[in-house]
């Protein structure tokens, strides 16, 4: 077996400015967990806008330069759920700095995308099915579930901001349930119509 050392295509094609831009907001992720952990909210919410901003970004650019690799393309949403999925956490825990968001909203909110993966997983491998399109529900949900994460953040500083927490916590818990209600509903058709196209292209 001959060894071939990476060209500089291949370093190429990873170091692209939009992954680069991706690996930024990656590394985000703990600095926005340390300053919220130590009571920093002001710190922790512009960690938060900035990746917000390098998400739009990273796409943008893409796009632009017409950057796109398969790398990106699997870098974004972990860099996106890590980043969900690390304010959900640390919300919900209570300490004398902030007013934590109930836990069972954090599982669910965890729950619901550590669920959508794995069936994701296991339908690919029973059926070879892969095209799974996010749903329209699923786009709000995630909307509703940021907003309530920077409602939060600036609740923790900004006192009169407080009362809207509990009618957030509310409207993220039905979207949650209804948005994954809905993709599994949305997926199982999905599924069942490439069943059919196989079965009459064999």
């Amino acid at each position: 077996m001959t060894f071939r050392a990476p060209s500089h295509d291949h370093y190429r094609d990873i170091l692209t400015l939009p992954n680069v831009v991706t690996l930024f907001r990656i590394v985000l992720v703990p600095v926005f967990v340390v300053c919220f952990l130590r009571g920093c909210f002001w710190w922790a919410t512009a960690a938060f806008a900035l990746a917000g901003l390098s998400d739009a970004a990273d796409g943008w650019l893409a796009r632009r330069l017409n950057a796109q690799s398969q790398l990106g393309q699997a870098l974004d949403p972990i860099a996106d759920k890590l980043l969900m999925l690390s304010s959900y956490i640390v919300m919900a825990i209570p300490s004398g700095a902030n007013i934590p968001v109930p836990w069972w909203l954090a599982a669910l909110v965890i729950g619901r995308d550590v669920g959508i993966v794995t069936a994701a997983a296991i339908i690919a491998q029973l059926t070879g099915f892969r095209d799974f399109k996010p749903s329209l529900p699923g786009k709000i949900s995630t909307f509703c579930q940021v907003s309530l994460i920077v409602a939060y953040l600036l609740a923790q500083s900004v006192a009169v901001l407080r009362p809207v927490l509990p009618w957030g916590i509310a409207v993220v818990f039905v979207i949650t349930v209804y948005s994954g209600l809905h993709y599994i509903w949305f997926v199982a058709q999905e599924v069942r119509q490439f069943r059919r196209q196989v079965g009459h292209s064999s």
